[in-house]
């Protein structure tokens, strides 16, 4: 896996998969780097295959802040259902794990979810949908925040998904309060 470090965004990508990160049909399993959480989300559609391929980018956390507790999510979805998934308290994204199934044409997926040592994730929001179906799918989060939660809606005329994500303010505690609020 070949890292790449673009205006602070760590990048990785696998030269087998012609610059994705992810195989059409196949399993993936994706965790940040320790300390680092969840930033730019990347993929395409085939129509032959049905399915995405992904790129992924993380990013350290401000502040130098670090995380704890992290833990998998179940999948949190079933095929060709609604996906709405949202970390726990304050924390946000920082891995993701899906696999495809050939018959439904359909992805499920599930998160890693990580707690920010001494932050709060506040002043939470949701994107627009970032994708149209069978189309490029491009997100990064602002400066600043954090994905939280990821939610997303199948098409079985089209079998594709578009997403939106679930986007939240990260701000350092003192003494209980937050910084910057």
């Amino acid at each position: 896996m070949a890292l790449t470090l673009v205006a602070g965004v760590l990048f990785a990508s696998l030269s087998a998969s012609a610059g994705w990160m992810t195989d059409w049909d196949q399993h993936f399993t994706f965790s940040c780097p320790d300390n680092q959480m969840l930033k730019t989300i990347e993929s395409i559609h085939d129509n032959g295959k049905e399915d995405r391929v992904f790129n992924f980018g993380c990013t350290p956390l401000p502040g130098g802040a670090s995380l704890s507790g992290c833990e998998w999510s179940g999948y949190a979805n079933d095929f060709d259902q609604l996906l709405e998934f949202q970390c726990h308290n304050d924390a946000v994204i920082a891995g993701i794990d899906s696999y495809h199934d050939n018959g439904k044409e359909d992805r499920r997926y599930k998160f890693r979810c990580c707690n920010p040592v001494g932050m709060v994730s506040h002043a939470c929001e949701y994107t627009g949908i970032i994708n149209n179906y069978d189309a490029h799918l491009l997100y990064r989060a602002p400066d600043g925040m954090a994905i939280k939660g990821v939610s997303s809606r199948h098409d079985n005329g089209k079998e594709d998904r578009q997403f939106w994500f679930d986007i939240c303010k990260l701000d350092r505690l003192v003494l209980g309060e937050e910084i910057g609020k």
